[in-house]
């Protein structure tokens, strides 16, 4: 039996894609595209969220292409190196990229002239939507959000989370301004890493995106005080909203938006080919049944759904991201 909280991220990712799948019409397939395997790059090294789904795609996309399509993990520099080799490869329809918004949008805005802006590629699919939550140690004394701000008020709260300069610090720094609250942020290289800390009581709090604390939640070991988010997470049904939780609309700057992109230039037909292929990954049983299975945050936009929404979030980071030098100079 596939569990409740599976249908729901899958119900929300069927909306999605449901007129994508129809949106292209057959004659404007790109005719014997793919001929050859694809590569998709990752940015990132093997075993993060990035690599977990871009193998997830791998695996299961390849009857929609017709082709095999290999992970190639190229970290380094924050996703500086896989990234500008994805923008630097032929626009031939061959190479595919994962993207991670908004680290890559802070990526190119914290290191100007790197070559690495989104003006060098070109959207296909989101796939994920992966907020940051709040959380705490299940024997912690802040069973609400309320009690953490009140205890932040009168003491210093140290909040544990990936940095410097990430986006899960940066939503800290967001919440922060809105809530009227000061915690001190500990960077950590991970979110594993920060969920550790708070797990040997080294912090109070830590901010981790929700795919990577849901285990230790479901097995009750943390407790999740609030999610950014404009919804609850389909697989803490439990946890509240920061709306919820506080009674303020705190913008989800910090979600990690998980989509598919090629280097700028790509012929209209192969393209679209590819998005295709990703709506109809998006409908695939196993693909869905998989997802559900590993908890994997499934949310889909198509192409120009994305492009927009990138263009929305570079547009808040250039209103917030300034908070980030202001946190460490409070400090």
């Amino acid at each position: 039996m596939i569990p409740v909280q599976t249908i729901r991220a899958a119900i929300l990712f069927l909306a999605g894609l449901a007129i994508a799948v129809w949106a292209v019409p057959d004659e404007i397939i790109a005719s014997g595209y793919p001929k050859k395997p694809l590569t998709l790059v990752v940015a990132y090294s093997p075993g993060g969220a990035v690599d977990n789904i871009a193998r997830t795609v791998a695996k299961y996309i390849e009857p929609h292409l017709g082709q095999r399509v290999v992970v190639q993990n190229r970290p380094g520099a924050g996703g500086e190196i896989g990234y500008r080799s994805l923008a630097l490869s032929r626009s031939d329809g061959y190479t595919l990229g994962m993207i991670t918004s908004p680290p890559v949008l802070m990526l190119d805005k914290l290191r100007p002239g790197t070559g690495i802006g989104m003006d060098r590629f070109e959207a296909v699919a989101t796939l994920q939507k992966d907020p940051v939550v709040l959380a705490v140690n299940r024997k912690s004394p802040y069973l609400t959000l309320r009690d953490l701000l009140d205890a932040a008020a009168a003491e210093r709260i140290n909040v544990a989370g990936d940095g410097p300069n990430s986006n899960n610090q940066l939503q800290l720094a967001v919440a922060e301004e809105m809530l009227g609250v000061d915690f001190n942020f500990v960077p950590y290289s991970g979110s594993g890493p920060s969920i550790t800390s708070l797990l040997g009581n080294q912090v109070q709090a830590a901010v981790p995106s929700a795919s990577s604390a849901t285990t230790y939640v479901l097995r009750g070991d943390l407790r999740v005080l609030a999610v950014f988010s404009p919804e609850r997470y389909a697989y803490l049904p439990d946890a509240p909203t920061i709306l919820e939780a506080s009674g303020v609309d705190v913008p989800d700057l910090g979600a990690a938006v998980r989509g598919v992109v090629v280097p700028r230039g790509m012929a209209a037909d192969r393209k679209a080919a590819l998005a295709d292929a990703f709506a109809r990954l998006g409908a695939d049983k196993a693909f869905l049944e998989h997802a559900g299975q590993t908890r994997l945050p499934l949310y889909y936009q198509g192409a120009r759904e994305l492009e927009q929404y990138l263009a929305a979030t570079s547009a808040l980071l250039d209103e917030h991201m300034g908070l980030l030098d202001a946190g460490e100079n409070d400090r």
